[in-house]
């Protein structure tokens, strides 16, 4: 019997199906291919961005053996990484999605206002770098969604798989991702409580302004609305024991997802087609949006300031207060250069701009705390050219970081 033969018909349906969604058929020279995994937030970010942009796409599901693809050309086992219809590689989500933006301007997602765009990018920070810390307890912190998503995960690894089942592979996910609890802080007297009152506030904050507003910024899509929904949805929402904290506390919020959900999709007319404004920045940011923004000086400025200067200092963890508990964190080095990011691109507002925000960044406690300790520029991302990967390096972004270590 050949091994052909040897594989369950379905599986071996599974494996021609995974294959074609690698190759680009003559009808989709013009598309890019995604490496997405459905438990990943920042694939659906981007997806549903491009979905609303229309801009032609493949998906590929990151199994097993995708994965170790994706470590040779990237550096690490991480999604989404895509490639260009020329065959460039991209990594880097927020990236990937200013650069689609500038090729494909039609349909804008940031706002023209520098002010508004300013508050645009405060909120799409706070959606990338602390919802982790929020999914992560939700996500591994019970045993419903324990349960369910390292069976999730492992569906996924294992597509098209004879060698690895869902059943062994789920144990050894969930024993993997437990580590993570030290890294974001998820570890000490109080964390835990914590971290359940700041889910209720934040999805409270949400109803109260999805009660005026389709979206973030009014009722246009900006690139706040895909850095929130990629988390929301894909693990509040999605994780069944968090499903029900949704559907029973923000169903509203709910009704969001699915609207930022069927973006892009004319099946059925599901996808919303007409969209109206984003509020005006001179008439006032509505009370919703500045409580949002005060749940962000409470929990991301802390964390994103305090870690900036813990890796600037090459320390390998730090300690800061988030809402009233003391947590000791992991030094994220990435994550430290993503907020200088955040950083430059205030200082480059025009003085007349910033001292309009600061009005409210201050009622926030945004400011002074982001900029106090000035621009922690992070030397070990010199060179770092975002969303591709420069010159056909393997992530030049992980090259670089241990050049710069082996030589301090």
């Amino acid at each position: 019997m050949t091994l052909t033969n040897s594989i369950p018909a379905n599986i071996s349906q599974e494996q021609k199906l995974h294959a074609e969604s690698k190759v680009l058929k003559p009808s989709e020279e013009d598309h890019y291919r995604i490496w997405q995994a459905q438990a990943s937030p920042y694939s659906y970010k981007v997806m549903t961005f491009m979905n609303y942009k229309g801009i032609a796409y493949k998906k590929v599901r990151a199994s097993m053996q995708e994965l170790d693809w994706v470590k040779t050309v990237a550096g690490q086992s991480i999604v989404p990484v895509m490639l260009s219809p020329d065959g460039q590689v991209m990594q880097d989500s927020t990236p990937i999605m200013i650069h689609l933006e500038e090729k494909f301007p039609a349909i804008k997602t940031i706002p023209n206002d520098a002010r508004l765009a300013f508050i645009m990018w405060l909120i799409e920070e706070f959606g990338d770098e602390y919802m982790t810390r929020i999914q992560m307890h939700t996500r591994w912190g019970n045993e419903q969604n324990q349960n369910a998503l390292s069976h999730r995960i492992a569906r996924g690894l294992t597509f098209g798989s004879v060698d690895v089942d869902t059943q062994s592979l789920a144990p050894v996910l969930f024993d993997r991702q437990r580590g993570f609890n030290q890294h974001l802080g998820l570890v000490g007297e109080g964390v835990r409580a914590s971290m359940d009152q700041q889910i209720e506030d934040l999805l409270a904050i949400l109803e109260e302004h999805f009660l005026e507003y389709q979206f973030i910024l009014g009722f246009k899509p900006s690139m706040a609305d895909f850095a929130l929904y990629g988390p929301l949805k894909v693990h509040l929402y999605e994780d069944p024991q968090s499903n029900e904290i949704m559907e029973s506390k923000a169903p509203r919020t709910c009704n969001w997802i699915q609207t930022i959900s069927d973006l892009g999709d004319p099946r059925g007319c599901a996808g919303q087609m007409e969209f109206g404004e984003w509020i005006d920045f001179d008439d006032g940011l509505p009370a919703s949006l500045q409580a949002l923004l005060a749940f962000i000086g409470k929990t991301y400025i802390p964390f994103a300031a305090i870690g900036a200067e813990a890796c600037v200092k090459r320390e390998k963890q730090f300690e800061a207060e988030i809402y009233g508990v003391k947590a000791t964190f992991s030094a994220h080095q990435y994550r430290a250069w993503s907020f200088e990011q955040l950083q430059l691109r205030y200082e480059s507002l025009p003085e007349s701009d910033r001292r309009e925000l600061d009005k409210m960044l201050v009622s926030a406690s945004i400011m002074p705390a982001m900029m106090s300790g000035g621009i922690l520029h992070n030397g070990l991302f010199d060179g770092f050219t975002p969303p591709f990967i420069k010159d056909g390096i393997p992530d030049a972004r992980v090259k670089r970081m241990k050049e710069k270590q082996n030589n301090e």
